[in-house]
């Protein structure tokens, strides 16, 4: 029995039970790596495409097939299968620094779309590794290749000895799952607002030095024109005193 496919559509289900709408039902579902190897900025993006019709339900590699199954399922559609133009199903994967190669340069950190990492310029960076979703965008940004995926711990299949036994072990993994993936959704969340409250302070610094700068330059030609006027009554007495 495909146990990754019955916690997902479970995931789905719950979110349906209490009554959330089809983009967090849909939501619930994905892996929430925020990888945008779906062509999407994050999970909740792609949902909302997939929700309003812009979008297959087959893009998501990390999701893989049993993902594909559970949003079908769930919307009540025919499962197709997973793209794979989009890339491959892997393993659950978390990022590893090599402190002798890191230079600190703090690409990782910006790259990372749930703040997974941790270090300041020139100082060895970390990886929080419970927050890691694995979803590669720190790789291609590393200038010195520094970081690798190792393959996280796998769940244990569970035991079908005993139907009773299996479905209660199956919901407290769906349980822990939710957890992971509402940390990870909120993680992207407060990222995505960090990002957009830290352009919002570089704006309006700009602005307010904008501000500044043109008062300065306002202030500097009335001065000039005082100069000019100055000059030019003394040109304009120095020509009377000639005539005279």
């Amino acid at each position: 029995m495909n146990e990754n496919y019955l916690i997902l559509l479970g995931l789905g289900n719950t979110a349906k039970a209490e009554r959330k709408s089809l983009v967090e039902q849909i939501d619930a579902v994905l892996p929430q790596t925020q990888c945008t190897q779906c062509d999407f900025d994050g999970c909740k993006p792609y949902a909302e495409a997939i929700a309003i019709g812009d979008a297959e339900i087959n893009q998501c590699p990390p999701g893989g097939q049993d993902g594909v199954d559970a949003i079908a399922e769930l919307l009540g559609r025919k499962p197709i299968p997973l793209n794979e133009t989009h890339g491959e199903t892997k393993p659950k994967r978390i990022a590893v620094v090599d402190e002798k190669a890191c230079i600190g340069c703090t690409l990782c950190i910006q790259a990372c779309p749930v703040d997974a990492f941790v270090g300041s310029s020139k100082v060895m960076t970390q990886v929080i590794a419970k927050e890691c979703t694995g979803c590669d965008l720190c790789l291609p940004v590393c200038p010195v290749d520094c970081i690798d995926m190792i393959e996280s711990n796998p769940d244990k299949r569970i035991s079908y000895n005993d139907y009773f036994q299996f479905h209660e072990a199956l919901y407290k993994r769906q349980i822990l799952e939710k957890e992971t993936r509402d940390n990870s959704r909120d993680r992207y969340q407060f990222h995505q607002e960090r990002l957009e409250r830290n352009k919002r302070e570089r704006d309006e610094l700009l602005k307010s030095r904008m501000i500044v700068l043109k008062e300065k330059m306002a202030k500097d030609k009335a001065q000039k024109e005082k100069i000019n006027a100055a000059i030019q009554r003394v040109k304009k007495s120095k020509a009377n005193n000639e005539i005279k």
